[in-house]
């Protein structure tokens, strides 16, 4: 059995039975259904509340949200309950308006999930690339996922 002590990156099985490892794969298979589920459903109410959110994915363990648009943004922290945009519908990928709509998103993601994080970062438009802003949505546990349809199907009520 190898050492758990120090960080490790690998663990080195060595030579295994092609029956240990396909029982690994099960145990690891049926320890990762609660993400893939949630994954599956988090995606049903995204297309159903019409919003576009490509990236979503299991990573290491969490829900990786990827990265929106602002105005999916925008629209997504109005579904948790967040106060629309004050004033006139100015042009959300601007960098003042844009910082207030992941402002917004921060707040209503917290409220609608008791308390979850969400680690929003603002992409303003790239000169050089020629990509849109977007907001990275960034990753987050299971159980903060299964929170977030939860709240978007309620309508922003945790």
């Amino acid at each position: 059995m190898p050492s758990m002590d120090g960080p490790r990156e690998y663990v080195d099985l060595g030579r295994v039975s092609p029956e240990t490892a396909a029982e690994l794969a099960r145990l690891i298979q049926r320890s990762m259904r609660r993400a893939y589920r949630t994954v599956d459903s988090l995606r049903a109410v995204f297309e159903a509340r019409g919003l576009a959110v490509p990236g979503l994915a299991v990573w290491d363990g969490r829900i990786d949200l990827g990265d929106v648009s602002i105005e999916t943004a925008d629209r997504l922290a109005c579904l948790l309950g967040a106060p629309p945009q004050p004033g006139s519908r100015m042009e959300l990928s601007e960098w003042s308006e844009a910082h207030e709509v992941v402002d917004r998103l921060g707040d209503a993601f917290k409220t609608a999930t008791r308390g979850g994080f969400l680690d929003l970062l603002f992409h303003p438009d790239c000169l050089r690339c020629d990509a849109l802003a977007a907001v990275r949505l960034g990753s987050i546990p299971v159980k903060s996922a299964r929170r977030l349809a939860t709240a978007i199907e309620s309508g922003g009520r945790p």
